[in-house]
């Protein structure tokens, strides 16, 4: 008999490419996606100089890719399974964790554990993580002004999370207990898809709440923004930059923006009118909700095993096996002190941690 159990209520946005069973992957309460939704409002200016200027966020899949799909599952997890909240990624092509440094096999997901200067693969651990973001992100204070000169739009993110607050959870394939030979007694997980809709009839209905009550509020912000003005038979341009003000200027109110701005005192959207909107997306369609998509419950297969298909796996199953071994020498040598692994990590984003990987293949 399997013991009590804990069920929750999950969101998701990945590439559908890569299956919605959050395997190996994070998930986060209605608060949680909200946050990493909105924040992600702001990316056509963070990546308007190029991936490399903007940051990770720039070349995170589950920001940027074609095929983005939002699931809502239905999350069980064993009681007492709760651990250390891992930050689950799509590897790039080069063979490296976008966020971590770590090497990792292109186009799958990689977990990893611990603080920015001694990360560890953890894909293979079992516990369920847990973050409350309010307290992960919160404590990194309030915009400031030297950023604000240079980049006010930087700003605008920052207060999200005092907002929306939420809980981010990850979990792996080694607790999933659907997996083949999974142990019942030991397993920490399992979850049932609800309903898949593409990310962008979601971001939609989102966006269109978000301007509706603008203009409900008074607020003429969106109908102030020159394209609109000029244009205002078109659709509506989430690149511009005068449309991403007004988006966050209305959720989270104009002097939250500002350094030091208090999202309590700010106005704004309130938590309730939040939370409709990201929930919106998943009423029947009849109700005005997103189509359902017929999706994979599990990764589908890859492409057919051409000669071309096999090279290129070949060339990357070696890359990982010999980074492993790699990092299995330095362990064994005494390991990396947290200085070299900062410099590693500030190194990947110029390359460095991509070159050498690319180097051991």
């Amino acid at each position: 008999m399997l013991s009590s159990w804990t069920n929750l209520t999950v969101y998701h946005v990945n590439p559908l490419h890569l299956g919605v069973l959050p395997i190996n992957m994070n998930t986060a309460d209605l608060s949680g996606d909200a946050f990493f939704d909105l924040r992600s409002a702001v990316l056509p200016i963070q990546c308007a100089g190029g991936n490399a200027s903007g940051g990770y966020e720039c070349r995170n899949g589950e920001e940027v890719d074609a095929d983005l799909v939002i699931t809502r599952l239905a999350l069980s997890v064993r009681d007492s399974s709760f651990g250390e909240y891992s930050r689950c990624n799509i590897c790039g092509d080069d063979g490296v964790d976008i966020f971590s440094g770590l090497p990792c096999r292109p186009k799958t997901y990689i977990c990893s554990c611990g603080e920015w200067w001694g990360m560890r693969d953890c894909t293979n651990e079992t516990t369920v993580g847990r973050e409350d973001i309010g307290r992960a992100f919160g404590r990194w204070g309030s915009c400031r002004w030297s950023e604000w000169i240079h980049a006010p739009w930087k700003c605008w993110p920052w207060p999200v999370v005092h907002k929306t607050g939420g809980l981010w959870y990850s979990t792996t394939e080694k607790g999933h207990c659907d997996a083949p030979g999974a142990d019942t007694n030991a397993c920490t997980w399992r979850a049932t898809v609800e309903k898949v809709v593409n990310k962008s009839c979601s971001s939609g209905l989102i966006h269109a709440a978000v301007e509706a009550h603008d203009r409900e509020a008074g607020g003429g912000c969106f109908d102030g923004c020159p394209s609109r003005r000029l244009h205002p038979l078109r659709p509506r341009n989430t690149t511009d930059p005068c449309w991403i003000y007004c988006f966050y200027a209305t959720v989270l109110g104009p002097a939250a923006l500002m350094p030091g701005g208090d999202v309590a005192s700010a106005g704004g959207m309130s938590r309730a009118d939040i939370d409709a909107a990201f929930s919106a997306p998943f009423r029947p369609e009849a109700e005005g909700g997103c189509p359902a998509l017929q999706a994979p419950a599990l990764p589908p297969p890859g492409r057919q095993p051409g000669g071309v298909w096999r090279l290129r796996e070949a060339l990357a199953d070696r890359a990982y096996r010999q980074a492993r071994r790699f990092e299995a020498a330095e362990a064994g040598g005494g390991g990396w002190s947290g200085e070299r692994r900062g410099e590693q990590q500030r190194g990947e984003e110029g390359g460095g941690h991509g070159a050498w990987v690319r180097a051991v293949a």
